[in-house]
């Protein structure tokens, strides 16, 4: 059974930026109690479900469009300006990434047919099965020019794949994860978890990140120029902490009452944004961090998590 703490965080985010300086709008999208949600600069909106139990997984702004992925009830699904998109599917699919690439939409995720699982994603709407040799998912996908990259998993193993080629990620235990992928320029960066360990590999080398507690692990990744942003968690069995690592160098986030985690990045100089969620015991919140500092988004009951983040300006 796989080791994982949390699969919250399942894309790897941008942000637009402009040579006119303005505030940003930040779109963070989750879940609040059994609906699909988003926020915008704070303000929270239900997406349009059908079934019981929907959730927003990933998001991605082009132009004036907003493209949120994630599911309803057994169907992956996305929005688009709040309309309700479903996806090809058999059985039960959910769709976990999704990036936007001039009119086409790409998004990432799974699909049973019968009791196999297998990684898939849409181009438009239109269903590739990815290439597997046991259970398989994809949780991140990017698109670089006429590549299409998708991270997951295939068995115990943490792999990618390249225009529908996989290829399996070094691994120093008997189970890896990769959670999210992002490319800049020629470099290829995947974030996950393997023996406990938070890693990332670096055009397919792995590479281990620093941690305190006894089990670590990376959800996100974010590039700027030289400097590499990765968010994730790290602590006890019971008890962990969001943090993120910038160049290597691990920052502890505010403190949990109990639990909490981080599920993704975006940078938009100077300052640092990271989704995530806390867990105080009786109660879950969606909240972000801005340079640090924590901020609860208003919810109502009393569970919630923040999915995605992306900024604008």
């Amino acid at each position: 059974m796989k080791k994982i703490i949390i699969i919250l965080s399942l894309s790897t985010l941008f942000t637009v930026s402009s040579c006119k300086q303005k505030e940003p709008n930040i779109y963070i999208v989750g879940f609040n109690n059994d609906d699909a949600v988003y926020w915008l600069n704070g303000e929270l909106s239900v997406l349009p479900k059908f079934s019981e139990k929907a959730m927003a997984t990933s998001a991605a702004v082009s132009d004036s469009d907003v493209y949120i992925a994630g599911y309803d009830g057994d169907n992956a699904v996305y929005w688009l300006n709040g309309e309700r998109i479903a996806l090809s599917s058999s059985d039960k699919s959910r769709a976990t990434s999704i990036a936007v690439s001039g009119s086409n939409v790409y998004i990432a995720g799974w699909n049973y047919y019968g009791e196999e699982r297998y990684a898939v994603y849409w181009l438009n709407g239109e269903q590739t099965v990815l290439p597997k040799s046991d259970k398989a998912a994809a949780y991140s996908i990017s698109v670089s020019g006429n590549n299409v990259y998708i991270a997951g998993y295939d068995g115990d193993d943490a792999v990618y794949w390249l225009n529908g080629e996989k290829t399996v990620l070094p691994k120093a235990s008997e189970e890896a994860m990769a959670y999210s992928i992002s490319v800049s320029g020629n470099n290829v960066y995947i974030t996950g978890w393997d023996e406990s360990n938070a890693v990332y590999w670096l055009n397919g080398e792995r590479k281990v990140l620093s941690k305190s507690g006894e089990i670590a692990e990376t959800v996100s990744i974010f590039t700027s120029g030289s400097n590499i942003y990765i968010t994730g968690s790290d602590g006890e069995y019971g008890k962990w902490y969001a943090v993120y690592w910038q160049n290597g160098k691990q920052k502890k986030l505010s403190s949990p009452d109990k639990y909490a985690g981080t599920t993704s990045i975006a940078v938009s100089a100077p300052n640092i944004y990271i989704s995530g969620w806390n867990y105080n015991g009786s109660e879950q919140d969606a909240i972000y961090w801005q340079n640090g500092k924590r901020i609860i988004l208003p919810k109502s009951g009393t569970t919630a998590s923040a999915s995605a983040i992306v900024v604008v300006r």
